[in-house]
């Protein structure tokens, strides 16, 4: 009976010290999973960055839309790296995108197709 006893006192006191260090682990896990998905949500394609401008959904940052962003782009004052900071401020594309030459050629060359549909 007594060897019942302390062992139980001895679980008890073990999973008591162990509990705190399982769930900060399981948090530190959690906030870097949510960090994680949140940039990926941030992750547009570049059809839908140039979309979105198309749209007017980046206006708030200077970028004209429809008409006047062909017209912007066909003067030279919008290119893709102004489109990918101007989605990068209004916290729509992830800041790393904003080196990424495969991602600003892609959204170059959408809005070079953009203006020859027009």
């Amino acid at each position: 009976m007594k060897r019942l006893i302390i062992g139980s006192l001895s679980f008890l006191l073990l999973s008591t010290a162990i509990a705190p260090v399982i769930r900060a682990e399981t948090q530190a896990i959690n906030s870097a999973t949510l960090n994680q998905t949140l940039e990926l949500a941030k992750q547009l394609t570049p059809f839908e960055l140039v979309y979105l401008a198309n749209q007017g959904y980046l206006s708030e940052q200077g970028i004209p839309s429809s008409m006047g962003l062909i017209s912007a782009y066909q003067m030279g004052t919008v290119r893709a790296e102004k489109l990918v900071e101007a989605a990068i401020k209004a916290n729509k594309l992830s800041p790393q995108l904003a080196t990424d030459r495969g991602y600003l050629n892609t959204v170059e060359f959408l809005l070079r197709t953009l203006t020859t549909h027009h």
